[in-house]
């Protein structure tokens, strides 16, 4: 393949090396998915030249100002998706880079000024119909998170148990919301209880209460989260670390039985809620090893929502971040990405999701002081964060995430955290 032309960065003062992409050779059609200020799109390619900017007379029309009326072109040929700058005043990132004309695969990210283009081939885009809006209160209007706004708002409708499985921080208690609020329970508390927060000893009486007496420090009667969401939703995070011995308790509550406070004698009470369950883990797997009854799993994954870690929905992150920026005014001040800045957001893989890339934004803001405006430089700067600051900012909570994420693995998540084994058990212990 010949080399591929980098133009230097205008918006961002180091210029990036040459961009070389090979991908494989793949027949067919293609789809792009274009995000701009308005709900994404997608658009099929062919042969023929896709003109995509801001002039009327685009192909493919942004609304975005920071877009050129004739900002680039895609084109299918050889197999693949060539993307070429058409001389635009802020530039055409691919992944990292900035160029004049590059190669892309399925899965390639192209950011012009504040949007992006995500390719993929004809295969993997299906031929679903359109999906709906995207939910209120949660970021990204990709496809993949419309569609999933459909799924909710479908099984909003009835009482039965959800499961939400995903990676830690891709915002799965903001879906347990709007599975509250979309549905005939929104009127309703919603409790949310995160069962790793709760000492395992106290897991029963934070779900079902206790009577006065019930234990040691029990002063006086408490009804519990089942009592408290009454006629509502209750949503169980990290449903997977619900000790043993409570499990059954939920699966009595799950099949309409009643529920009783510890230390209650005679009859409980039946519940009347809507259990919405979230795991980062396997559940499959850790039914087979013995930690998770296999009745209450199958009582919960009837309906299952499986929400896409961010680097499958990369299209989502310029207007995430935006989000994020705007709720960090107050204590980094006003601060906008430029299209190098976005570029570098959309290549990095995110293996803390949403969570992640909140702190890298607060630490990009953070470090432009004299500036409104972070920089590629800035975006490059809070991902090499090096392991003794992330160590100096280790809190319990965060090492048990960490421990989570790491699958109880301790020497991996001890290396995440940029501390030695010994400490962070101490921290683990700690908390």
């Amino acid at each position: 393949m010949e080399p591929v032309l980098s133009l230097p960065a205008e918006d961002d003062a180091q210029p990036v090396a040459t961009l070389d992409i090979t991908p494989p050779l793949i027949r067919g059609s293609w789809v792009v998915e274009l995000q701009d200020e308005t709900v994404a799109r997608r658009v099929s390619l062919s042969a023929e030249q896709l003109i995509v900017g801001t002039a009327p007379s685009a192909d493919l029309i942004v609304v975005d100002p920071t877009v050129s009326g004739r900002h680039c072109a895609l084109t299918v040929r050889e197999g693949a998706v060539f993307i070429e700058d058409l001389d635009s005043k802020n530039g055409t990132y691919v992944g990292s880079a900035r160029v004049r004309e590059a190669r892309g695969q399925p899965g390639t990210v192209v950011t012009i000024g504040r949007s992006t283009l995500v390719v993929f081939a004809a295969d993997e885009a299906d031929a679903q119909s359109p999906p709906g809006e995207p939910l209120s209160g949660m970021a990204g209007s990709s496809i993949a998170m419309r569609r999933l706004a459909d799924q909710v708002r479908r099984l909003a409708r009835h009482g039965l148990p959800v499961l939400i499985a995903g990676e830690s921080g891709t915002g799965k208690e903001l879906l347990a919301r709007a599975l509250h609020a979309e549905g005939p329970r929104r009127e309703r508390p919603f409790v949310a209880i995160n069962v790793t927060a709760v000492p395992r000893e106290l897991v029963e009486s934070e779900l079902f209460g206790h009577e006065r007496g019930a234990f040691t420090g029990a002063h006086v009667r408490r009804e519990g989260a089942f009592a408290d969401a009454d006629g509502g939703t209750l949503f169980l995070d990290e449903i997977g670390d619900l000790p043993l011995e409570a499990q059954p308790k939920i699966l009595r509550a799950l099949d309409g039985y009643e529920v009783r406070r510890v230390g209650g004698a005679g009859g409980g009470r039946r519940a009347n809620v809507r259990v919405v369950a979230a795991t980062h883990a396997r559940l499959d797997q850790r039914v087979a090893s013995g930690g998770f009854r296999r009745d209450l799993y199958h009582r919960l994954e009837c309906f299952v929502i499986h929400v896409p870690p961010l680097r499958e929905r990369r299209g989502d992150i310029g207007v995430i971040g935006r989000v994020l920026l705007r709720q960090l005014v107050a204590d980094v001040g006003d601060r906008s990405l430029t299209g190098g800045a976005l570029a570098r957001l959309a290549a990095h893989n995110w293996p803390g999701n949403v969570r992640e890339l909140r702190n890298v934004l607060c630490r990009a803001a953070d470090a432009c002081r004299e500036r409104s405006r972070i920089d590629a430089d800035d975006i490059d700067r809070a991902l090499r964060r090096d392991r003794h600051e992330l160590a100096k900012c280790m809190t319990p909570q965060r090492a048990r995430e960490l421990l989570r994420d790491s699958e109880g693995n301790l020497s991996a998540a001890a290396r995440a955290a940029g501390l030695p084994r010994t400490s962070f058990r101490k921290l683990l212990v700690g908390a």
